[in-house]
């Protein structure tokens, strides 16, 4: 630019010497030199961060595009770089694993609402156990206070038995000494025997009784009979029962038993699940790298993208502004784009907000030290994110191609005078763009 304004200083020089307006001594040869250095520290210099300029990239967001659940890809929807609607379907894993489930969990459901209903019929059952528990204490202690007159009267039976016995004895030897002398008949002598066996066997089942009234009296714990203490511990289990029963019953949320609430909370889990075997876009946009295919297998795994999903509403517009020049720059001021895919035009945008940070600046959460900065590390530009402001009605501000190229000057409030000549440079610089693009 300093060039070509010399260039028109030296053709209107050239006039007024032709017209001999002024004659071309020593002075007038020199000026153009001058000029050139009254240019550059009145104007070119000052314009530097009065209007700064810098290299423009447009950038696109890109989601990463990982399913929430894993699976076999039965079918791949999505064809690359052309244009989606949010919601459109971009690929589908198999559905079959995540129905079983979800079939599984509702049978699941139905089976603990049943049992819920029930509950209250098992309480019921769990209370009039504890009623012919509390009875049977009862007649455990009624039956242990009768125990002795039981073992008196089993003491009497024995008695009562033996003289029974000695009684039979006795007649089935008389009945034995008859029949040797023909006395009696052989029938009745076989009946006083037979006596002797049956009283016998009446002796027997006595003395069995008494024996048990015996060990019956005798079973005790701590001075406390054994059928009492295994009725109390009956009583116990019944009372336990009752308790869990009563907390089976008790046991809800909002109104709903809880394992119900539990099973329901699981089959939301596994329809959520079954659904994401559907993977939708998630807003306008495009695929870019489609490399997915049927067959292939993926898994949730945030580090490993399947597709690459780029946002058509996303485009930003970034400007790399030298750190020496960023001083004048703000919010809200005016700017001048140009960009290589659009040779001719000249955009207007304004200044969203400024990135104070480079990748120089930045701490990376690893166990190395960072390195310490050195004379001969290269100064990176900041990043002036700009907002265009009308592109024309041929134009789609968020259909920029991500990567696309150019310049920009932005427009402070220092130095306005030089605003002129940046502006002037920039559109040449988008006429240049037709045949000598950067």
């Amino acid at each position: 630019m300093i060039l070509f304004l010399t260039l028109i200083y030296v053709a209107f020089l050239a006039i007024l010497v032709k017209l001999k307006v002024v004659s071309f001594h020593l002075f007038w040869k020199l000026s153009p030199i001058l000029w050139m250095l009254m240019l550059l520290v009145v104007l070119f210099i000052p314009m530097q961060w009065g209007a700064p300029s810098g290299a423009v990239n447009v950038y696109r967001m890109v989601v990463e595009i990982v399913p929430n659940v894993s699976g076999e890809v039965i079918e791949v929807n999505a064809q690359g770089s052309k244009p989606i609607s949010k919601g459109d379907v971009l690929f589908r894993l198999d559905p079959q694993p995540y129905q079983i489930e979800v079939d599984r969990l509702m049978a699941a459901v139905k089976e603990a609402e049943q049992a819920a209903r029930m509950l209250p019929a098992g309480l019921a059952e769990a209370d009039a156990s504890v009623g012919q528990a509390e009875a049977a204490i009862v007649a455990a202690k009624q039956q242990a206070a009768s125990l002795e007159s039981v073992l008196v009267a089993a003491n009497a039976s024995v008695a009562k038995s033996q003289a029974q016995l000695e009684l039979a004895r006795s007649e089935n030897e008389r009945a034995q000494k008859l029949l040797s002398s023909n006395a009696t008949s052989k029938e009745d002598a076989e009946t006083k025997e037979r006596n002797v066996e049956l009283a016998k066997a009446s002796a027997q089942a006595a003395e069995a009784s008494r024996q048990q009234a015996q060990l019956a009296l005798e079973s005790t714990i701590d001075g406390v009979n054994t059928s009492v203490i295994e009725a109390q511990e009956r009583l116990k289990a019944s009372q336990a029962a009752k308790q869990k029963a009563e907390l089976a019953v008790s046991s809800t949320i909002k109104g709903e038993n809880t394992q119900v609430a539990q099973l329901r909370a699981q089959l939301a889990t596994a329809q959520f699940n079954l659904a994401q075997t559907t993977v939708v876009a998630p807003s306008d946009g495009s695929v870019i790298g489609m490399t997915l295919q049927p067959g292939q297998r993926v898994a949730a795994f945030p580090v490993r993208t399947w597709m690459a999903f780029v946002d058509s509403s996303s485009a930003q517009i970034a400007v790399g502004i030298d750190q020496n020049r960023l001083r004048h720059v703000k919010p809200g001021q005016k700017a001048d784009v140009v960009l290589e895919l659009h040779p001719g035009r000249t955009f207007s945008a304004t200044v969203d907000r400024i990135a104070y940070i480079t990748p120089q600046g930045q701490l990376q959460p690893t166990g190395t030290v960072a390195a310490a900065p050195s004379s001969s590390q290269k100064t990176m530009p900041f990043g002036v994110v700009l907002t265009l402001d009308d592109a024309g009605p041929d134009i789609d501000i968020h259909e920029l191609p991500g990567g696309a190229t150019g310049t920009a000057a932005i427009y402070t409030d220092s130095v306005k005078a030089t605003h002129l000549i940046r502006r002037v440079m920039i559109r040449m610089e988008t006429f240049m763009n037709y045949i000598m693009p950067s």
